[in-house]
């Protein structure tokens, strides 16, 4: 537990925080406090930006900018990467500065998973946010000398502790993650997250953090006489004096942080990169894009005039524009972080999101658009997925077993044949749709892209199966360097292979006649998408293993499978009557 429930840390001006507003009856739903103190807040956009290039060690020992720690940090708390026209790194000095009030404004998200009786309790407004001192309740006694206060929802947490990290259900999870949100806020103010000051001639390469250093720093102030100054170049509108502290603080790093310190390349395109914020732009414009390829490529059907083929070449430019967008933001990630960008999760799904659109693009034939336009859409929920699930998005450092060129080498070629494959089983899904539509609509048009779109399925499948199939028998050699044997019969060695023999046997059931022909190809091309939901998601997160270091214990992606099994469930009630004829179609024709 990162803090002891019954004795929770806090310090004492936070405790008189809490007696000047336990007794005042704030309606915290109440939009008053929706609209933000901007000129209150609002700090010289050139100070903030100084103060977000500040290096900082963080709990793991990676050195990274402030902007950010403060982007992480807010994104944490409030689901978010600015409160109205207050950015991350205006807001963490805010915090600072005018912490009584960041106490009593509604800036934390609750998920609406904790129930109605605790959404109540915490006083959670219409948009799903509440305040710091509604978490906790004023239990001071006659005989106490000091005010007390504890967590209202203390029972909950200890239930939730007392199981083990996989029995918790997404309530458990939620009161846990809304304890470490407290806890996160206390430990701001403590001055944990802005370990600043590197330590000359330490061992550990340990830094300091700003508020209470243990050493004697020279020519550097005080924590508490920088936020003085930003008060007074607030109000004199002359921001001297900050921006020297803060550019000898930069002085300090550069002269004692030694091989730990960054290139300043490394950190203003790791600011870049988190202002663009590029997995977030492509989430939707990947969807959006997407639908109106398919929309625009299903109208083609009933229209061909040559007047329109110039939109073609518009929106494949557009696929483009984003593909290299896409890339870029890979690229750097790769030159911040320093190793390869599909080391965690996040990463990981980023990167198959990035090859699935490739091979749309890669097998897209004579200028047919079905292909992209489903991979786009398939590369969007990808995304949709390492965001709504709230994955850590965070760089970290790699862990030793991953410190090896096989990541590089062995991950990039798995990670690859689930983007051809994922493409493979949506197109199934699109020909089963086209199929349906056929009965209705019979054009020669549309059962030549069935046919069409169905060798382009089975041409991704075997490309995806080859990858596969190749990465995992270098998967065997890296096992046999890191853990000394080729073949463990680990969960994900164990799943990888029942996937290789599952799409084996569907390229290879064209060989028995019962299940020949397009439309039993294309279902269970669809089907097959299980094996690779497992594969990756179900051995990460609910199998333990040799490969747990990729396990994510607060992610929940139990609802992939259970869209997934309706999906299959309403196509199979669609196809029944098309999967029995097919069936007494064959057995008349094997006799």
């Amino acid at each position: 537990m990162i803090m002891s429930i019954n004795k929770l840390n806090i310090k004492k001006h936070i405790i008189l925080i809490f007696f000047c507003f336990f007794f005042i009856n704030f309606n915290y739903g109440n939009s008053n406090f929706k609209n933000l103190d901007k000129k209150r807040f609002y700090l010289e956009p050139s100070h903030t930006k100084k103060f977000g290039t500040i290096l900082v060690q963080d709990s793991n020992g990676r050195i990274k900018p402030m902007n950010t720690v403060a982007l992480e940090l807010l994104r944490k708390i409030s689901k978010t990467d600015h409160i109205q026209n207050i950015d991350a790194n205006n807001w963490l000095l805010s915090f600072y500065k005018n912490d009584i009030y960041w106490f009593i404004y509604p800036f934390i998200k609750v998920n609406k998973k904790l129930g109605p009786k605790l959404l109540e309790l915490f006083k959670v407004n219409e948009d799903g946010y509440t305040c710091f001192i509604n978490f906790y309740k004023n239990v001071t006694k006659y005989s106490d000398k000091k005010k007390k206060y504890e967590l209202i929802f203390k029972k909950e947490l200890k239930e939730a502790f007392s199981k083990n990290p996989f029995e918790r259900n997404d309530f458990d999870k939620e009161i846990v993650d809304l304890f470490r949100t407290i806890n996160m806020i206390s430990n701001i103010l403590k001055g944990k997250y802005i370990k600043i000051f590197p330590v000359p001639n330490n061992e550990n390469m340990a830094w300091e953090p700003w508020i209470n250093p243990k050493s004697n720093l020279e020519n550097i102030l005080p924590f508490k006489e920088y936020l003085e100054s930003l008060s007074y170049s607030k109000k004199t509108n002359n921001w001297d004096k900050p921006n020297q502290i803060l550019d000898n603080i930069i002085s300090f790093q550069k002269k004692n942080g030694l091989s730990l310190i960054p290139s300043n390349k490394k950190v203003k395109l790791e600011i870049l990169y988190n202002k663009l914020n590029i997995n977030t732009f492509l989430m939707y414009s990947y969807i959006y894009l997407g639908i109106i390829i398919l929309l625009y490529s299903f109208f083609r059907i009933f229209n061909k005039k040559k007047k329109i083929n110039f939109i073609n070449y518009i929106l494949y430019i557009l696929l483009y524009i984003f593909f290299l967008y896409h890339t870029f933001g890979l690229f750097i990630r790769w030159y911040v972080s320093s190793h390869a960008p599909w080391s965690n999760e996040y990463e990981s799904i980023i990167f198959i999101s990035w090859c699935t659109l490739f091979s749309g693009l890669l097998l897209s034939k004579n200028k047919n658009l079905f292909v992209p336009g489903v991979s786009c859409i398939t590369s969007s929920i990808l995304l949709f997925i390492a965001y709504f699930n709230l994955i850590n998005p965070e760089i970290t450092n790699l862990t030793p077993v991953l410190k090896s060129y096989w990541l590089i080498i062995h991950v990039a070629i798995i990670i690859s044949s689930y983007g051809f494959l994922i493409v493979s089983s949506f197109l199934g899904l699109l020909v089963l749709i086209f199929l349906f539509l056929n009965k209705k609509i019979r054009k020669k048009r549309l059962e030549f892209i069935i046919f069409e779109l169905t060798i382009i399925n089975e041409l991704s499948m075997i490309i995806g199966l080859f990858f596969l199939t190749i990465g995992t028998f270098l998967g065997a050699i890296w096992a046999n360097e890191s853990w000394g044997t080729y073949w463990n019969w680990d969960p994900k060695e164990t799943w990888a292979l029942i996937t290789i023999m599952v799409y084996v046997f569907i390229l290879h059931m064209r060989f028995i006649p019962l299940f020949k022909g397009i439309y039993i190809f294309n279902f269970f091309s669809f089907l097959s998408l299980l094996s690779i939901v497992m594969t990756y998601f179900g051995v990460n997160y609910y199998l333990s293993g040799l490969h747990s270091y990729a396990k994510g214990e607060n992610v929940n992606i139990l609802y992939i499978f259970y869209i997934l099994f309706i999906i299959i469930i309403i196509i199979i009630i669609l196809s029944f009557n098309d999967l029995l004829d097919h069936f007494i179609k064959k057995k008349k024709i094997n006799n």
